[in-house]
């Protein structure tokens, strides 16, 4: 791992950090919550006697807990689904292809690096209708990563990335465009290089782009980039459609 993609790694886990401590603190909270109404409604049955107010008292804490409790189950489902994304987009699955779903790669993806999007960057998914991709899956998906973010770190201030999908010539397409600085047209040529970076251009440019070439080339896709500077620039990603029909037929 290089030392680029390991920081972008470390930025990642720690937005996705960011974006756990969220849940889990209305989790914490409410625990207080929790215990004092069942203290409270302890105290009020211990007395033996219960009139009608601190009946009234006991059905307010109820239904305190009540809402609690669906507090905690939308904090819960928040923490899995950010679980779910992460085990996803890192699977070891080098040596295995499977028949996925790329919009459900990428909106993992999306959920991932929300922490480094929300507030700023502006996303529109224009998601067309797409059959499943014999692909790697957990590769394929960090190249989706690593798109978007070198995408997000393009836009000085606020933007907008769009995501659009079709099927085009027997082949999956996805377009991941954004409205950043863009790219001089000298560098368009060298942007796959090993470690080829650019100042003032792009920020984190050759964040891994060799290596999302290769894994995409690799299943016999391809990666293709327009950029105007001061406009933005669009990354198409190819992926040949077929496979999935022979693997459902050895089943």
């Amino acid at each position: 791992m290089s030392d680029q993609d390991r920081g972008s790694l470390q930025q990642l886990m720690a937005g996705l950090a960011h974006e756990l401590n969220t849940p889990l603190g209305a989790i914490q909270s409410n625990r207080d919550v929790l215990n004092r109404a069942v203290a409270r409604i302890s105290d009020i049955l211990a007395d033996g006697v219960v009139d009608d107010e601190e009946i009234e008292h006991v059905r307010s804490l109820a239904q305190t807990i009540s809402e609690v409790i669906e507090i905690d189950q939308v904090a819960v489902d928040v923490i899995a689904q950010l679980v779910a994304s992460v085990r996803n987009c890192w699977r070891p699955d080098e040596h295995e292809k499977r028949c996925v779903d790329l919009h459900r790669g990428i909106d993992s993806t999306l959920l991932l690096l929300r922490h480094e999007l929300k507030n700023r960057i502006k996303v529109e998914k224009e998601y067309g209708k797409l059959p499943p991709v014999f692909c790697y899956p957990g590769q394929t998906n960090q190249v989706f990563m690593n798109l978007l973010l070198n995408a997000s770190q393009a836009i000085e201030g606020e933007g907008k990335i769009t995501i659009r999908t079709y099927e085009k010539d027997g082949h999956a397409a996805v377009e991941i465009s954004d409205t950043g600085s863009g790219i001089e047209s000298d560098s368009i040529d060298r942007i796959f290089d090993s470690g080829f970076t650019t100042k003032g251009t792009r920020s984190g440019m050759g964040l891994g782009l060799r290596i999302c070439r290769e894994i995409i080339e690799r299943q016999g896709g391809a990666i293709e980039v327009e950029s105007t500077v001061g406009k933005g620039s669009s990354f198409r990603v190819t992926l040949p459609l077929g496979g999935c029909e022979e693997v459902a037929g050895d089943l």
